[in-house]
């Protein structure tokens, strides 16, 4: 078979509560490459692990009922973000898990020597706010470990700006135009293409699935990486179709 890495979406979300140490743990333990991750920042501009605007979806009371009224992220500080629990809503047996926040994950990281591979949700925060993150990850003293997704050759110059080694994940759409000027700013080691695999999970993506064609395009300039599979056919295909390097599943598919 040949070599490549899959990667844990949210940690392994399928099994685990998305997005908790609980769920990053499971996916080093279990062999996964590498872990898929968002961010968020609280009202007090913590950075945390979360994927969602609010934390209605993965959030609970401590008694384990829903929280009724919306609540974003940035309205709670994280004091107070940390008195929901954000296990139950998946399983009892998850009780007590914590919201992490960066800091946590990338000790984590560098202690499982696992990469973590940043959504490019990141984009969306304010500028200080990368900055502060930016700097975190280059005080952690990362390396390769924190790698970052980028939709646009705009963030991909700005995180060049603030770790000029960076790994790049490039999940905008795979034009020419735009793998030619991705080939220009990065060494094919350093860069990995994302193409969806035309599945169930991904129909909401607008950018064209992976064709033979398309891979063959993307990986004249890097690696490339296929996402959400789910079935062990995919992988195969992914695999034996269009030599993927990178696999991305929410735990459906193991090591």
């Amino acid at each position: 078979m040949k070599k490549y890495i899959l990667e844990a979406h949210r940690g392994v979300a399928l099994h685990y509560p998305e997005n908790t140490m609980s769920a990053f743990r499971a996916a080093s333990e279990l062999g996964y490459g590498m872990i898929e991750l968002d961010t968020k920042f609280t009202a007090d501009d913590v950075c945390v692990i979360l994927h969602d605007r609010t934390v209605n979806r993965t959030g609970r009371l401590p008694d384990g009922s829903v929280i009724k009224e919306e609540t974003p992220i940035n309205s709670l500080t994280f004091d107070e973000a940390q008195k929901f629990d954000y296990g139950i809503f998946l399983n009892e047996k998850f009780r007590g898990e914590p919201l992490p926040r960066l800091e946590e994950v990338l000790k984590f990281a560098l202690e499982a020597k696992i990469p973590l591979k940043f959504d490019n949700v990141l984009f969306s925060h304010t500028p200080a706010q990368r900055k502060q993150f930016f700097d975190t990850v280059v005080r952690f003293g990362m390396g390769e470990l924190a790698q970052i997704t980028c939709a646009s050759l705009e963030t991909v110059n700005e995180t060049l700006e603030h770790i000029p080694d960076a790994q790049i994940h490039y999940d905008g759409v795979a034009e020419d135009t735009a793998l030619e000027a991705l080939a220009a700013i990065l060494p094919p080691q350093r860069l990995t293409v994302w193409v969806r695999f035309d599945n169930n999970h991904t129909s909401w993506n607008k950018n064209p699935p992976v064709s033979q064609t398309l891979a063959a395009k993307v990986k004249k300039v890097g690696k490339l990486g296929v996402w959400i599979l789910t079935e062990e056919s995919e992988r195969q295909r992914a695999l034996d179709e269009f030599g993927a390097d990178i696999i991305e599943t929410d735990g459906s598919l193991l090591p």
